[in-house]
Formats: C-alpha cells, structure tokens, sequence
C-alpha cells in the first residue's frame, strides 16, 4: 500500500526537485488533500488562522478582522467575513466548521442536519483549556503535529513565567467598561498569577464574570490596576464608568496597566503575552 503523505502547497516544487536529483524516492504516493474550514466564532477563527494553511481557511467571522476582539485582524482581512449564518455557510461547503458551544444554536443545529461536520470549542479559562482547543482545531485541519508544536513552546512559556514570578504576589484588580471585573475560575486570574499578581475580585468570591462597585473597588484598596482599554476612544456608557473621579484618583496613586482587550478576549497561546505587561507594572 502506498504511504499516504500530506504536504504543505508552499514545499511542493522543493519535493519535486528532490525527486529529479534523485534524492527522494519517486514511489507512489497518494496525496490526501487537507480539509477545507469555515469558523462562525471569533475565538475559533484565530486558532485556525494560526494553524491552518491558508489555502485552507474558507471564511472566518468578521469579529476576526476587528483588532479590539482579534490578535488576528489582519489576517483575518486576507478571507472572505461571515456573520455566522446556515445560508452563508452553505454556498462555502466546508469539510468542517468551527464554532463555539456560544455560538447560535440554530446555525449549529441547521449544518449538523444538512450533514456538516460541526466542532464546538467550549471556551478557554485555562492555560490548559488553550492546550485542549489548540489540539482539537490542529487535528480538525490535518495538522496535528503543528498543534503539538504549539502546544510545547506553550507549555515551555508558561512553565517559564511561573518559575520566575515575584514571591510576594500584590494585590491587584481588573477593571473593564461598566464596571465589571473578572474573579476565580478565569484564564485572566491564571494570568494575573503568572504575573505575581492576586486577584482581588477572586478573593472575594466573584465566579468567573461579575461586577464590582466603586465602593468595594475603593475598600478593597488594590495595588495594581488592570484596565483593558476596550474601544476606549469611542464614548459610550460602559466606558463612562473607568472616567469616575475615585477610579481615576485610585489609578493615579497606585500602579496601574492596560492590556488590549483581545489578549485576553480569547485563549490563544499569545494571552501569555499579557503577562509581561503585567510585570512591568509590578516592577514600576
């Protein structure tokens, strides 16, 4: 039986060349194309931009070429944007599409029914939830041993981070537009830990997304400032709300650091990044 070997398009020419030099066996092969991906969820779309060949991607979400929800925008520009529904997908034909277990139901529900092979991303609150979904997205498009590859240099990152975090953790608190913080169970906490950070909200019992008043962001007096910066130059009364007068004075006395809202938007293998920034504010 013939060996059955999947080949990047880019390397194609060097292969051929090898053969005519004799240097490659010219045996047989039966060439298995790659499957061809559609993604209707922001944060699916940019683990399929970053391992999937480009040939590959049939469309992605238009959140993906948004650079306040994207580490992927400008990639993302380079594929036709979907809005997430059945009737777009349809004239696409993907041989799998990814979503999130977020994503509308109905779109979901409609393609498993007309016979699409839908995978769900449930979201990642882990270094280790970034693992799995990365593994799941590298094999949906035949390029699991990419995956892995990524999945190391993560684990190598992280492991890195950890071991050279400051031992005496400050107190530190996020504060996003209309008041709401992040608390346990969240990558962002995990992250804030990499950084040699305590997350206040998590210590005081808020699960995953919660809000926090200007009354106990005051009381819980935090010696480090987290603010996301999201869509910060377009008024709007979420954004009304980081304006207040305590807020301002609280960041002014204290350290204080935007992370882009997109490192953290999604877990990607790049949310690690967050974590430098996060130092330097400690160390200021």
């Amino acid at each position: 039986m013939a060996e059955v070997i999947r080949r990047p398009p880019r390397i194609a020419h060097g292969v051929r060349t090898l053969v005519a030099a004799g240097l490659l066996s010219a045996a047989p092969v039966s060439a298995q194309p790659l499957p061809t991906v559609a993604s209707i969820n922001v944060c699916a779309d940019q683990h399929v931009l970053a391992l999937a060949d480009p040939e590959q991607i049939l469309t992605v979400s238009w959140l993906a070429a948004d650079p306040e929800e994207s580490l992927f925008a400008t990639e993302a520009l380079a594929h036709t944007l979907n809005y997430g529904t059945a009737e777009e997908l349809l004239k696409f034909a993907p041989d799998v599409v990814l979503a999130g277990t977020y994503t509308s139901p109905f779109t979901r529900s409609l393609l498993r029914r007309v016979g699409y092979r839908v995978l769900e991303l449930e979201p990642e609150n882990s270094v280790a939830d970034i693992e799995r979904n990365v593994r799941l997205v590298a094999q949906a498009v035949g390029h699991a041993e990419r995956g892995e590859e990524v999945i190391k240099a993560l684990r190598a990152d992280a492991h890195a981070l950890a071991a050279n975090r400051p031992t005496q953790p400050l107190a530190a608190v996020i504060v996003r537009p209309g008041g709401f913080t992040v608390g346990a169970g969240s990558l962002a906490t995990e992250l804030l830990g990499l950084a040699g950070l305590r997350n206040v909200a998590a210590e005081r019992g808020l699960d995953r997304w919660g809000s926090l008043s200007m009354e106990a962001l005051l009381r819980s007096a935090p010696e480090v400032i987290v603010l996301t910066g999201y869509r910060s130059t377009q008024p709007s009364l979420a954004n009304a709300v980081l304006d207040h007068p305590a807020l301002r004075t609280l960041a002014a006395a204290q350290r204080s650091v935007t992370v882009p809202s997109a490192l953290w938007a999604c877990g990607l293998p790049r949310s690690l990044e967050s974590v430098a920034l996060l130092r330097r504010a400690t160390e200021r």
